[in-house]
């Protein structure tokens, strides 16, 4: 988990110094001359991981608000219904009750499919 922080801090643009600072280590212990001359304030180390990762490392794995369109392959109905389950106009038997009826029907009309 550390390493995923470390690499995720990275791709987000953090300074080697506001990883460290975030991984719990000292900046300046790296060992290089860098390390020693370009040591940034605390502040600006902070106000650097703000800007990079405002919700903090752990912010990425928050779910992406995103729709799924579907589209073929669907009974004619089957998309209603389930806009209807989701908006608590149906319940989860009707639901699957219907659902069923759907993929019997279906099934009836398409002799490949398995009943």
């Amino acid at each position: 988990m550390r390493h995923w922080v470390a690499t995720k801090s990275r791709q987000a643009g953090l300074s080697k110094q506001a990883i460290a600072y975030l991984m719990g280590h000292d900046a300046t212990q790296g060992g290089a001359m860098r390390d020693w001359y370009d040591n940034p304030g605390l502040e600006d180390i902070f106000a650097e991981q703000a800007e990079c990762l405002p919700d903090g490392a752990l912010g990425i794995l928050k779910p992406v608000d995103f729709e799924i369109e579907l589209s073929g392959g669907l009974p004619s109905g089957a998309l209603e219904l389930l806009k209807e389950y989701f908006a608590g106009k149906v319940n989860i038997m009707a639901l699957m009750n219907e659902m069923e009826s759907m993929r019997l029907k279906l099934a009836e009309q398409t002799p490949s499919l398995e009943k």
